[in-house]
């Protein structure tokens, strides 16, 4: 692995913002968090060239866990350094504590109805998102 792409100086906002947005609008599992992660790590930022993508494809399949949050975490880590993992990291993955949080109180039949509108609203936005994404 080449250390030519990774700068540590990129502004933290930056791993914020696109980490994020991956963790918002990142529907379709795994398969899909990947290609996410390779259009903007490789092909609109160049973050990672190809090569050093693939090699740590394969090695986060490899090892246990969900390979799209490690990979997720990799790239976070070319772009930042250890402090854009750790942050990136958490950003891909409160979204979806937030949803298992969720799906928890409408599987009780326990969502107050606020709750109940915000996933009404939640719903429309997600079309909306998809929409805009592509």
């Amino acid at each position: 692995m080449t250390s030519t792409s990774h700068d540590a100086h990129a502004p933290l906002t930056l791993v914020v913002r696109e980490w994020s947005r991956l963790g918002v609008t990142g529907f379709g599992g795994p398969p899909a968090h990947v290609s996410l992660l390779r259009k903007l790590c490789v092909e609109k930022h160049a973050w990672i060239d190809e090569a050093e993508f693939e090699h740590a494809l394969a090695a986060t399949n490899l090892l246990p866990g969900p390979a799209s949050t490690q990979m997720a975490m990799y790239c976070a880590w070319r772009v930042r350094g250890a402090l854009g993992a750790l942050v990136g990291g958490v950003c891909f993955i409160t979204p979806r504590l937030i949803i298992i949080g969720l799906a928890a109180i409408f599987i009780n039949d326990a969502a107050p109805g606020w709750i109940a509108g915000i996933a009404l609203g939640a719903g429309a936005a997600g079309v909306i998102i998809v929409v805009w994404w592509h």
